[in-house]
């Protein structure tokens, strides 16, 4: 394996991981699995490019406000929609979230047609070369803040009171509800921020690559891949498990061609759901 493989896959593992790291979040959290998580990356897209497209920004730029936009968007949904739907049958939240994700879809493609768009940036295209490794700026971009991102995720988790609060409603809701502490707010404001990460996943998917209102899918099934290597309740863990999962895909595609870059992705779902559920880092890193 050469070094240009191994960087380019420890470098897009990273966009991996921050896509994963909402999904991981809200699993863990409120027990939901996000069917609608991929609507959300692609909605932090869209919302960028209308800043970058029509008033000249640059997608850093966009980057906050993408995520304050789609986390404003999220924390209603939750609390108002999602939340009745948890109190009933285990089915009704998937379906639910199911039918978010085509309502977006339906929406995007209403609203900005169905062509598809990127992100235009002057480190769109460009690299740099590291000790003779060629490294595509986009994705060591992407690398840098999915690691300031995940870094200050653990550290709300870890540190702060609306951490503290965050994994006592995690661990037991009757009980943190009982201490005074809002469990449905919580869990709002879990989904807002799992949102607004994976609304920044989606700038730096725009800038990377070309999407549609329906790339949303292998976006979400990519999250749950990193998800499912990395186990519930480590935020650690799941860059870890973004970076291997990036580094397997860029060597299969080495090895066996671009065609095999996504049956990887879901190969090694499927493997470690079937060998080891708990994930494959889950005792690698805590927090």
């Amino acid at each position: 394996m050469s070094l240009d493989v191994l960087a380019a896959g420890i470098l897009a593992g990273g966009l991996y991981a921050l896509i994963g790291l909402g999904i991981s979040l809200v699993f863990g959290v409120l027990g939901l699995m996000n069917l609608a998580h991929g609507e959300l990356v692609i909605g932090g897209a869209y919302l960028a490019s209308l800043l970058v497209v029509r008033a000249g920004w640059d997608p850093l730029l966009a980057l906050p406000l993408a995520m304050a936009g789609v986390a404003l968007i999220a924390y209603p949904l939750q609390r108002y929609l999602l939340t009745p739907l948890l109190k009933g049958s285990s089915t009704a939240p998937l379906v639910g979230t199911f039918g978010l994700s085509l309502l977006a879809q339906a929406l995007f493609q209403g609203v900005f047609g169905t062509h598809p768009k990127s992100l235009s940036a002057p480190y769109a295209d460009s690299g740099i070369s590291i000790l003779g490794v060629r490294i595509q700026t986009i994705y060591l971009i992407a690398f840098a803040l999915t690691t300031l991102l995940c870094a200050a995720t653990h550290l709300v988790l870890t540190r702060t009171r609306a951490g503290s609060a965050v994994r006592a409603a995690s661990a037991d809701p009757a009980t943190a509800a009982v201490l005074g502490i809002n469990v449905p707010t919580v869990y709002a404001m879990t989904f807002a921020g799992a949102a607004a990460l994976a609304a920044a996943g989606g700038v730096l998917t725009g800038v990377a690559q070309s999407f549609t209102p329906t790339s949303g899918m292998p976006l979400l099934l990519t999250g749950m891949a990193v998800m499912a290597l990395a186990g519930i309740g480590s935020v650690g863990g799941v860059f870890l498990a973004g970076v291997a999962l990036g580094v397997l895909q860029s060597v299969s595609v080495q090895l066996f061609g671009g065609g095999m870059r996504d049956v990887v992705v879901y190969l090694a779902f499927f493997l470690v759901l079937a060998v080891r559920p708990q994930g494959l880092f889950r005792k690698a890193a805590t927090g």
